[in-house]
């Protein structure tokens, strides 16, 4: 139960690092990958964790970790969580909410929210040359991470 809330907590304020200067930002995402690190790694090399799942899927395999026996403070999952997030998580630009578009797309919330603006508006995308027209977003960012977008 305690870990539902942590769950819970950090899908409600993960956004709100995303307006954060560059070091700052740059300290968190090192937070959050040690967190990572300290809870995968106490059962299983943490670089064994490559694989590109949606944010349901990782909330599944956390709370699998969890029931078998991982653990970790409410704060390393909530980094932890982050960091799936942000660098191993999958999204359908053409579903998503703005909360889920913005830490795989690295945007702030105010840009995932005018991408799903622009997407009620024009109609779903379906490339990438078409997702690269909604404002706010930039060709080489969503390049870096054309592998976690799904039309």
């Amino acid at each position: 139960m305690r870990y539902a809330l942590t769950i819970a907590c950090m899908i409600v304020l993960a956004p709100l690092s995303f307006g954060q200067t560059s070091s700052a930002a740059s300290r968190e995402d090192n937070a959050d990958k040690a967190a990572f690190e300290a809870v995968c790694s106490a059962c299983h090399p943490s670089n064994m964790v490559t694989d590109l799942r949606s944010e349901p899927e990782w909330k599944e395999t956390v709370e699998h970790m969890v029931a078998i026996g991982a653990t970790g403070t409410d704060e390393q999952f909530s980094r932890l969580m982050r960091y799936l997030l942000r660098n191993l998580t999958k999204v359908n630009v053409n579903t998503a909410t703005a909360a889920q578009l913005a830490p795989v797309l690295d945007v702030s919330e105010a840009t995932a929210k005018a991408l799903v603006d622009y997407r009620t508006e024009h109609g779903p995308f379906k490339t990438m040359e078409d997702l690269k027209k909604a404002p706010g977003l930039t060709a080489s960012k969503l390049e870096n991470r054309k592998n976690r977008i799904v039309f």
